[in-house]
């Protein structure tokens, strides 16, 4: 049976891909930070809260703060349930291309997973407490997943040569034409008979 976060990772990990124009590598870099953040999407709000008293960390990158009152203010204007999939990939969109903007070329510019994967971190959560291992980790996870759940090529088909029309064809167009024109002209208010000599 797949587990959540290895069912989750590849579609997370496509809308990254298109949305950012990432390769797969710097895509899993993300969910390998994701994977540790949320316990790999199992763990929503943070058990532990680093500051005492506070609510700690909400959602998949565990916001935190002034980002945690954002994501939820931002799940109620879009009437969104802050713990699915869609508020969380949205408000993780939003900030990516905005106030968060400098990750993706931080991102981009590092060799490797491990790089790409303390790259994100540094540029994008801050984490208090690294946990790099952890991370790569469950970057090295999504990889597997994206690769286990990859769809295959689409086969090579033939293309279709568009036929010539027959006479069938051509005597159902025309009847489709003087339909619409007639109904043209009833709405342009015509007496279409008085058109015909």
């Amino acid at each position: 049976m797949t587990d959540i976060f290895s069912a989750k990772a590849p579609k997370v990990m496509a809308d990254l891909v298109r949305d950012f124009s990432l390769t797969t590598e710097e895509a899993a870099a993300i969910l390998g930070n994701i994977g540790h953040e949320c316990n790999g999407f199992k763990t929503l709000q943070e058990i532990k809260p680093v500051v005492p008293g506070s609510r700690g960390g909400w959602g998949w990158c565990q916001w935190t703060g002034p980002r945690r009152k954002d994501f939820e203010a931002w799940c109620n204007r879009k009437n969104y349930n802050p713990s699915s999939d869609v508020a969380n990939y949205s408000f993780l969109f939003r900030e990516l291309v905005g106030p968060e903007k400098r990750a993706i070329p931080a991102l981009k510019k590092a060799e490797g997973l491990r790089n790409k994967v303390i790259a994100f971190e540094s540029s994008f959560l801050r984490a208090g407490v690294k946990h790099y291992d952890s991370r790569t980790q469950w970057a090295l996870k999504a990889m597997k997943a994206w690769t286990d759940n990859a769809l295959p090529p689409p086969p090579d088909v033939e293309p279709i040569e568009p036929k010539e029309p027959t006479p069938a064809h051509i005597k159902v167009l025309v009847g489709a034409l003087a339909t619409a024109l007639v109904a043209l002209a009833a709405a342009l208010g015509i007496d279409i008979k008085s058109l015909i000599p």
